[in-house]
């Protein structure tokens, strides 16, 4: 048994197709998932368009057995800062650790795990930041980066930084491993749609076997290297609740 607590936190507004398994994968981890909905988009660009998904359908994807640990918690933010703000606090109610799953994001149980304990033991800052591997058009091409996005808090501190070291294992992020229906949608309230590269669905998304230089904002650096170039990847590397995904034996997601 951990000698402390770990509390996740969800902040949702689409994310249908990897919801349930980014919340299966923690289940067996974390002693309270608490998600906050949101019926419209709220960090970034607001749109005329109808949501992708309703609160209905999310909700009811949900499995049973998962509402032991689970609360659903409806909020109406348009600002992504107060919005994070309102969850963080709430979820660090009666917890040590607070681990931020968005729908999109899968881990290993036994790398969070791992994760976790050395946050704990190391007991010495706040904000923890982890890298990713980012998923492209499918589960047989992944792209690396540079980028270190915070999804642990520890409760103990009031401030502080720390690197969760890469070698505890991957973190996956399925943001782009989805419809074009999804992309769409994604990029008409992302937070950076006015970076968005000029032609990037017709030249870099639709794109097929998958090209290097495909980052939707960042292109290459000065020397002449692509933000994102998608490398093939073993699927079968990853987690056991992924294995019967929809999505799996799909050579391209359309």
């Amino acid at each position: 048994m951990r000698d402390y607590k770990v509390n996740s936190l969800t902040i949702l507004h689409y994310g249908r197709d990897y919801l349930v398994t980014a919340l299966q994968a923690v289940y067996p981890l974390v002693d309270r998932q608490l998600i906050f909905y949101v019926p419209h988009p709220s960090h970034g660009h607001r749109t005329s368009l109808p949501p992708i998904e309703s609160r209905d359908e999310l909700l009811d994807s949900i499995p049973a057995y998962m509402w032991d640990k689970l609360q659903w918690i409806d909020t109406d933010f348009w600002d992504e800062g107060q919005q994070r703000d309102y969850a963080l606090s709430v979820a660090s109610q009666n917890a040590d650790l607070v681990l931020t799953v968005d729908y999109d994001e899968i881990w290993h149980p036994h790398v969070l795990d791992k994760v976790l304990n050395h946050v704990w033991q190391m007991n010495g800052a706040r904000r923890w930041l982890v890298n990713m591997l980012h998923f492209w058009r499918s589960f047989n091409y992944a792209c690396t980066d540079s980028n270190w996005p915070v999804r642990i808090i520890d409760t103990r501190h009031s401030g502080g930084i720390g690197y969760v070291p890469k070698e505890l294992g991957d973190i996956y992020h399925m943001g782009y491993a989805v419809t074009n229906a999804v992309m769409r949608y994604k990029w008409e309230c992302h937070g950076h749609k006015d970076e968005l590269r000029p032609n990037w669905f017709e030249e870099k998304w639709q794109a097929w076997p998958p090209i290097d230089d495909c980052h939707p904002t960042n292109g290459k650096n000065d020397e002449g290297v692509g933000w994102w170039n998608p490398k093939p990847f073993d699927k079968r590397e990853l987690p056991y609740v992924m294995h019967s995904h929809p999505f799996w034996d799909l050579d391209l997601i359309k």
